[in-house]
């Protein structure tokens, strides 16, 4: 009989555990995320970017120019090929050869090879290897009645490039002689055009 009367206050703890169980109310599910939904704002971060200013200009690294200044005024050929390392860098070559015009006589060079290295200067219209510029650069020359003579310089400038690629450019310089020569400076000076690629 004591029993009995134990297990029957057990059986309505429990009974009444259970009823409290059934009777607390289901949490709500939680919405799923729609994939959907990110993609669309991953898409629409993508078409601000290209409809920036960068996807207006050439996407191009390498440069050529020719120097159009000395091929008219003397028939001179100057050639220079730029790398773009950066927005605001780039290394190139340049060659020089001698037109022979005797009417104008601006320089004793024959011939030139002058490697050189750029800094760009930009603001938030001239970025992206353009507009102002300063250059380091060495020249190494054979002259008239001379061996091969060495000159290091600087030349400053500034480049324009519209959205297709085409270049624009006007650069003067000062350069100096380190090997034994009977000419101390030479000034490089230009316009040039050409072709971002």
């Amino acid at each position: 009989m004591k029993r009995i009367l134990f297990f029957i206050p057990v059986f309505f703890l429990l009974s009444s555990v259970d009823a409290q169980e059934q009777e607390v109310p289901a949490v709500p599910e939680v919405p799923a995320i729609n994939n959907d939904k990110e993609d669309e704002k991953v898409i629409k971060v993508e078409i601000v970017n290209d409809s920036s200013l960068d996807a207006a200009f050439p996407k191009g690294k390498n440069e050529l120019r020719i120097n159009a200044l000395s091929l008219i005024a003397r028939g001179d050929i100057n050639i220079f090929y730029e790398r773009i390392s950066n927005r605001s860098s780039s290394f190139g070559v340049s060659m020089f050869i001698n037109g022979g015009d005797e009417f104008i006589e601006i320089t004793d060079r024959k011939f030139a090879l002058n490697p050189y290295y750029r800094f760009y200067f930009y603001n938030t219209k001239e970025y992206g290897a353009r507009g102002f510029f300063v250059e380091g650069f060495s020249s190494f020359a054979s002259l008239e009645s001379e061996s091969v003579q060495v000159s290091i310089g600087m030349t400053i400038g500034t480049k324009r490039i519209n959205t297709q690629g085409l270049s624009f450019e006007l650069f003067a310089g000062l350069s100096r002689y380190i090997t034994a020569t009977n000419n101390e400076f030479h000034f490089p000076l230009g316009i040039a055009i050409g072709k971002r690629f």
